[in-house]
């Protein structure tokens, strides 16, 4: 079945994308067509919309081809023939009838055969100082760090899986779907995928991002333009600046394994990454000196062994107030404590 969608001229784009989805809705078992319906639902919220208008419009015209085989001008004589003041019908356009008695089915079966949506159950799941995991309907497995707190419906039966992220940091291995993506509201932002893994570490102050496998796309919010990001990238979104920082994405399911691997990584990276570990504010003053690149493995290592490490490796003196580290380069007359 091949159904003819009429755009105005303007709505060439959005033509083009209807194109793409009715191709994939006349060849369902083309893989190709499928992942590519799905990135474009990706790309934006209109996107997204036209591919739910379609899907309507489809779904439609099955019930309408049920009509090719009714008489209407029969219909309309019988349903005369039965009124009361015996109004006659003669000469009448069956075509336009037909029309009319096809908007009146479509009506009437959208109303029955499709049942109201049922009201949709959410849960939450709240940590406080231990590690839990939650198993949504469709296969995605989501593990909660200490003090987060998840929301999410007890069963994924819209095109879209959402769930919320209401604070924390969570670590999402998302069953994939190519007919529905999965979306993570974070406050105002959102993280959108197919089927992947990423971390997210949501503050009061910033989002951190992280992808470990696949692709994702981060929206700070309704305005501005999406972020793609791929495996072993990350980034950071400053909630009060406003502001967007690429980072590495090494170390960021740290806290569920327990294991630190620097790769020839730069020491102003090591300090934010440990910084994010450990929860301090590590503060590195001089990013001059820092062409030597940090190599080490941890694992259940505490701030103070990895800090020993960083002396043993730099000219630096590591000064400690409070919750907040300082680290700062030798001059080349000061001695190494």
């Amino acid at each position: 079945m091949i159904v003819i969608i009429a755009k105005p001229e303007h709505l060439k784009a959005d033509l083009s994308f209807q194109n793409i989805i009715l191709n994939h809705l006349n060849a369902p078992e083309d893989m190709l067509l499928a992942q590519q319906v799905a990135e474009l639902r990706l790309q934006s919220p209109a996107h997204e919309k036209t591919y739910q208008e379609v899907i309507l419009i489809w779904d439609t015209a099955i019930l309408t081809k049920k009509l090719d085989g009714i008489d209407v001008k029969l219909s309309v004589e019988n349903f005369s023939s039965q009124l009361s003041d015996q109004v006659i019908v003669r000469n009448a356009n069956y075509g336009w009838l037909k029309a009319a008695a096809a908007i009146t089915v479509i009506t009437v079966a959208t109303f029955w055969f499709y049942p109201r949506k049922a009201e949709t159950v959410f849960l939450v799941k709240e940590t406080r100082q231990q590690i839990d995991s939650v198993a949504l309907s469709d296969g995605t497995k989501i593990i909660l760090a200490a003090n987060s707190t998840i929301r999410y419906p007890e069963q994924l039966v819209d095109s879209l899986r959402q769930v919320t992220l209401v604070k924390g940091q969570a670590f999402f291995k998302v069953h994939r779907d190519v007919n529905r993506p999965f979306s993570v509201g974070i406050g105002q932002s959102k993280v959108t995928v197919l089927g992947t893994s990423f971390n997210i570490d949501y503050s009061k102050t910033a989002i951190k991002l992280a992808v470990k496998t696949g692709k994702v796309m981060f929206a700070a919010n309704d305005v501005s333009a999406s972020s793609v990001l791929v495996a072993g990238q990350a980034l950071n979104y400053d909630l009060v600046q406003q502001r967007i920082e690429w980072e590495n994405a090494a170390n960021s399911s740290a806290w569920i394994t327990g294991k630190l691997e620097f790769v020839d990584m730069p020491l102003d990276q090591v300090c934010k990454q440990l910084s994010t570990y450990y929860r301090k504010t590590i503060v590195l003053n001089d990013t001059h000196h820092t062409v030597k690149k940090f190599n080490a493995n941890f694992k259940d290592s505490s701030l103070e062994e990895v800090l020993s490490v960083l002396k043993q490796t730099y000219k630096i003196t590591i000064d400690t107030n409070g919750n907040t580290i300082t680290i700062n380069y030798l001059s080349p007359k000061q001695p190494t404590n």
